[in-house]
């Protein structure tokens, strides 16, 4: 009989989407802009969903980790698969964090390895986005200049929800889409507020910063298409210009530009 068997890995099954509890979000960057926070947040798969989905698919048996010091300071993580019988070992490293300190910088470390596997990596695809500022917000923050908020992260797009999440959050949707006209009171805003925005002003789209008026003039057909791209871009002209985005009519939309 043989210690260790060979295993045949459904590597497809490692990238499956993760269930919304298993995903936890960071704010990248946050600011001031005349007197309203913005925050920029990005979501992790937790380093649990990461270990069981681990022993889901190849088994507790299959699969270890190592740590090791970074070159520079910072952990490095390398994540090992049974793969044929022989040991595959994928590395990648995190710098400590501010508030765990070591333990940050080994979770950190185990998330970046695990993405070497294919794990999660589809949630660096999407597009950053920006944080629910409220005062009941879960979660505290602080903006470059020091001042403290409270936030709650941004509902993950349906299309990377498992199948079994996707159809019961699509059905729960559809009674909130707004005013029927939303869409179209967003492109009423980009076109009647956006004028405002300064020349420097940015949008965040696929975890790189872009010029917003020149991003807007690119990306007009798709931004009538689509709403959630609507969507990021008029948050970013409210957080450049200070406007909000009033979801009624457009005759509302007129008398706030």
């Amino acid at each position: 009989m043989e210690d260790n068997p060979m295993v045949e890995i459904d590597f497809k099954a490692l990238q499956d989407f993760f269930e919304p509890d298993a995903i936890e979000w960071r704010v990248q960057t946050a600011g001031e802009k005349n007197g309203r926070v913005w925050a920029i947040c990005v979501p992790y798969v937790t380093n649990r969903a990461i270990q069981a989905r681990l022993d889901d698919v190849v088994g507790p048996e299959n699969w270890r980790n190592e740590f090791a010091p970074g070159p520079d300071g910072g952990v490095v993580c390398g994540l090992s698969v049974r793969v044929g019988g022989e040991w595959v070992t994928k590395y990648d490293g995190a710098e400590n964090t501010d508030v765990e300190g070591v333990k940050g910088g080994l979770s950190g470390a185990m998330k970046r390895a695990a993405v070497q596997w294919g794990i999660g990596r589809y949630l660096y695809t999407l597009d950053e986005t920006f944080a629910r500022v409220h005062e009941g917000g879960r979660f505290r923050g602080k903006t470059r200049d020091g001042s403290s908020f409270r936030w709650d992260p941004p509902e993950l797009p349906v299309e990377v929800l498992p199948a079994t999440t996707r159809a019961p959050a699509r059905a729960a949707a559809q009674p909130a889409p707004a005013p029927a006209g939303e869409h179209e009171a967003m492109l009423e805003f980009v076109r009647t507020v956006g004028p405002r925005v300064g020349d420097t002003a940015e949008i965040r789209m696929n975890r790189k910063a872009r010029n917003l008026k020149e991003f807007v003039r690119e990306n007009w057909a798709a931004i009538k298409e689509q709403p959630r791209i609507a969507r990021a871009v008029v948050e970013a002209i409210e957080a450049a210009t200070g406007t909000p985005f009033r979801q009624g009519t457009l005759t509302e939309q007129r008398q706030a530009a």
